[in-house]
């Protein structure tokens, strides 16, 4: 779903994963208890055991940034949206992707988040950021967060 175009939602995940129905996954995603964060690891030992371990594999950091008519989601404000080549609203996160030849998957993730964000507790609060994810961090940190992981 990563790549294809247009609204993301149940209806249209089902679409292209084999063998699903959209009561179920509605389901998953919404009531059922998961962790994001388990599944991430669980894509990146999968992906490492699959793509990793040879000499035409690495790990491609890189930051993207999606373009927010709002305020209210986590991390939004003015700055940098390489697509668009330009300073406008946006989230950003910093992103990394395990790569062998041509094949290539996400394995890692972080949110950043701009000090406008970490230097006001309200809004953190609010936003329900957990307090570890409460201090300021650069996207070279991120980076760094995200190779020691």
């Amino acid at each position: 779903m990563q790549g294809e175009p247009g609204k993301r939602n149940v209806e249209r995940i089902t679409e292209v994963v084999p063998d699903s129905n959209d009561q179920a996954l509605n389901y998953m995603l919404s009531y059922s208890t998961w962790s994001a964060d388990d599944v991430r690891d669980h894509v990146a030992l999968d992906a490492n055991r699959l793509l990793g371990g040879t000499p035409e594999s690495a790990l491609l950091i890189d930051e993207s940034g999606i373009k927010k008519a709002g305020n209210a989601s986590v991390g939004v404000s003015r700055q940098w949206l390489g697509r668009i080549g330009k300073v406008d609203n946006c989230q950003v996160g910093v992103y990394a992707a395990l790569v062998r030849g041509k094949l290539a998957t996400l394995v890692d993730y972080r949110l950043y988040l701009p000090e406008k964000w970490t230097d006001n507790l309200k809004l953190c609060k609010k936003a329900g950021i957990p307090e570890e994810n409460r201090k300021f961090k650069s996207k070279s940190q991120l980076a760094l967060e995200i190779v020691a992981h």
